[in-house]
């Protein structure tokens, strides 16, 4: 049982407990793809067995966001899981300029972090921090925002599907518009559509899974090679073969990246990277086990 799971996170329960309970359930060593909020909904990657030393590479995948906020209060989490701690009158605030401000954030821009994340300061998460009252120093990150459909507003509140580079917050966006507002914001409500190419609609609902065997389980399992279809290829004969899984550099005529790596049979046996024309092992997955 070893590929990708696309699971249905319910609202109310944090990453890592879905990951324990898929664990329990299947016998099999589990890893996510990146978190999703406690409160949030949507879909998670979830690796299986062998795939567990692929994360990595599913981690970066650009990801797709249904999220509601509400105009006019600010809470210490930018979520409704905080406390309300600024309160401002919605006056002069209309429907045309919540659009243009919304449409504003398409593009590349340096976000800060919301206080209460998962972002590690000295080997310390920022919202270990934030609960004890210290203010997490945290560095402002690169994200790209590559659209924003807005699918409502009903002022306080406002729908927007947002398409963006994975590490961005949508907590954040949601603060930065009502910021950019005058009036502030929180985020009431989100659930993660899209990572890369997969769909929330192919995703089976936590609850389900949880009460199927283990054979209905492991057709629902995308095989590892498929799962890494945003990776560049390359296939080796025997002797090369054996080389790359002996962890050996590779001397070929490929342009610079990361590369899945086949044998002659199209089995995948891990990933390389090539630099100056050399293939250098990164994970070696033995075909054979």
């Amino acid at each position: 049982m070893d590929g990708v799971l696309l699971i249905n996170k319910p609202k109310y329960i944090t990453s890592n407990d879905l990951v324990l309970k898929v664990k329990k359930h299947i016998k099999e060593k589990v890893g996510h793809t990146g978190t999703l909020d406690y409160a949030a909904s949507g879909l998670m990657l979830l690796t299986v067995g062998k795939a567990t030393r692929f994360t990595q590479f599913l981690q970066k995948l650009d990801k797709e966001y249904i999220a509601e906020g509400k105009l006019g209060e600010i809470t210490d989490t930018y979520d409704s899981q905080g406390k309300v701690i600024q309160t401002k009158p919605l006056e002069g605030i209309t429907q045309e300029n919540v659009i243009q401000v919304i449409n504003s954030f398409v593009g590349e821009f340096d976000q800060l972090p919301p206080p209460y994340s998962a972002k590690k300061i000295q080997g310390k998460r920022a919202y270990q921090l934030a609960k004890k009252g210290i203010q997490p120093d945290l560095k402002p990150v690169k994200v790209k925002i590559y659209s924003i459909e807005i699918l409502s507003i009903d002022l306080p509140f406002f729908r927007i599907k947002v398409s963006c580079s994975s590490g961005t917050y949508i907590r954040s966006l949601i603060k930065d518009i009502g910021d950019k507002l005058g009036c502030g914001a929180y985020m009431t409500d989100l659930t993660r559509t899209k990572v890369g190419k997969f769909d929330l609609k192919d995703a089976v609902d936590l609850e389900r899974f949880l009460s199927l065997s283990l054979e209905e389980v492991e057709k629902l399992i995308i095989p590892v090679k498929e799962a890494l279809y945003f990776l560049k290829s390359v296939k080796l004969d025997n002797d090369l073969e054996r080389r790359f899984k002996h962890g050996q550099k590779l001397n070929l005529s490929l342009e610079e990246g990361i590369y899945k790596v086949l044998n002659h049979q199209d089995e995948l046996l891990g990933i390389g990277k090539v630099e100056n024309g050399v293939l250098k092992p990164d994970v070696v997955l033995s075909v054979n086990g």
